[in-house]
């Protein structure tokens, strides 16, 4: 097997070469940039359908709990099939999507029960796509530069948090949500023909995964399982249940997913009622958690990448819910633009390191899986988390509710870390 680019000694960001890993990578950026274009976009239209937060977290609902329901299904897919090929499906379909959802504004389609239809749809799909997304990583890089590989990942798709809300704000404000929704479409062009150039030899696909040098996956120990859904499913919370280093990496995502990532669907809420500005600067406002971890990533993958990591666990945790507070509690535009730059900085630090937390801990064999539940922690809580922060806001205001989800988030790092909880990270 050849396996691509050979190493530059000294070279900061290792995993970058290998070909397969930057086509991907760069498809990645270009992709996400569409993603975020369309979140803006479908977010904005439910406001501005409905004049309601409470709709907008009901929209947030709908577009992440079919990604609770698809957690055993996405988990089986990733493990069983090639991985390549399910990106190249996924991707196709919510280009798709994105495209209806154009041609629906266009026709005039004003329904909100349409648009929580289509955001249903999506998630699905989505749901399906995204462990078999963090799992591919694992091939395109040798085990040495996983860490490396994963942390650039997570900067890649905050790349994309910083340029494609203010893109969509901007089309948004000059050629409306319909257009914008048509570009979001065709973003996806660009991962797709990444995957279509990737070389398959040049993947590094150990035993026991799908179009791996044995031809198909096995269960953990190596022992071959039939490939029930059900049955991968148990083997999978099993396998959790006994790696208290996995185990506490998905109960800390789940916290700060729980807290923390429902302030994004809400941010258009700040941006109407709070600080009252235009789409293009609620789209500025949505981008500024990417401009912070682009300004927080050559620190988190050079020197901090060198760190512990239940240290970087500390501080990004307890830093995301000061940060938090900070955003609650700006009195204007650009103080509420830092806060979220905060936001950005340890969402990028907590998400990479948990993220190379899983995917040193686990078994080649069981990684989709795997991947599924530690994204179970990070999305599977959203929907309900969603419903419960923008009912809250309607009932209490944007500012007390997000400060109160920042106490939550700072109480629990400390917790987790006098308890001695976060130094189970370290193992691997």
């Amino acid at each position: 097997m050849s396996f691509g680019s050979p190493i530059v000694p000294g070279r900061r960001y290792p995993a970058l070469a290998y070909r397969n890993y930057r086509l991907f990578w760069i498809g990645g950026v270009l992709t996400n940039n569409g993603r975020w274009i369309q979140y803006v976009a479908t977010y904005w239209i439910v406001y501005q359908v409905t004049q309601s937060a409470a709709w907008v977290g009901v929209a947030a609902f709908s577009s992440f709990i079919p990604m609770l329901l698809t957690n055993p299904v996405a988990g089986h897919v990733s493990d069983r099939f090639d991985r390549r090929k399910v990106l190249l499906c996924t991707n196709s379909v919510c280009s798709l999507l994105a495209a209806l959802m154009a041609a629906t504004w266009g026709m005039g389609g004003r329904s909100i029960g349409v648009w929580m239809v289509l955001l249903l749809a999506g998630g699905f799909v989505y749901g399906i796509q995204l462990p078999t997304w963090q799992s591919f990583v694992a091939e395109c890089v040798p085990r040495e530069h996983l860490r490396n590989a994963i942390t650039l990942n997570s900067t890649q798709f905050n790349a994309a948090r910083t340029f494609g809300p203010a893109l969509g704000g901007l089309l948004i404000g000059t050629v409306g949500p319909g257009w914008a929704l048509f570009v979001a479409a065709a973003c996806y062009g660009p991962v797709l023909a990444a995957l279509f150039l990737i070389r398959a030899g040049d993947l590094f696909r150990p035993e026991g995964v799908a179009g791996g040098p044995d031809g198909r996956p096995v269960g953990v120990g190596g022992v071959d399982h039939s490939p029930s859904i059900l049955g991968d499913y148990r083997e999978s919370i099993r396998y959790v249940l006994a790696s208290p280093g996995i185990r506490v990496a998905i109960g800390t995502t789940a916290l700060v997913s729980t807290m923390g990532q429902p302030v994004v669907q809400q941010i258009v809420v700040f941006a109407e009622e709070v600080f009252k500005v235009s789409p293009f600067w609620f789209g500025m406002l949505g981008s500024a958690q990417g401009v912070g971890a682009l300004l927080a990533a050559p620190l988190i993958i050079g020197e901090m990448g060198r760190m512990q990591r239940s240290k970087i666990q500390l501080l990004a945790t307890c830093g995301y819910g000061i940060a938090l507070v900070v955003f609650a509690a700006a009195p204007v535009f650009w103080m509420g633009f830092i806060g979220l730059g905060l936001i950005g900085c340890m969402h990028l630090g907590s998400a990479s390191n948990l993220n190379s937390t899983v995917q040193l801990q686990v078994d080649d064999s069981i990684r989709g899986r795997v991947m599924a539940i530690y994204l179970m922690g990070v999305l599977g809580v959203s929907p309900f988390a969603n419903l419960a922060m923008g009912a809250a806001i309607a009932l209490f205001g944007p500012r007390p509710v997000v400060a109160f989800a920042g106490l939550v988030v700072l109480s629990g790092g400390v917790f987790l870390h006098l308890t001695g909880r976060f130094r189970l990270l370290d193992a691997g």
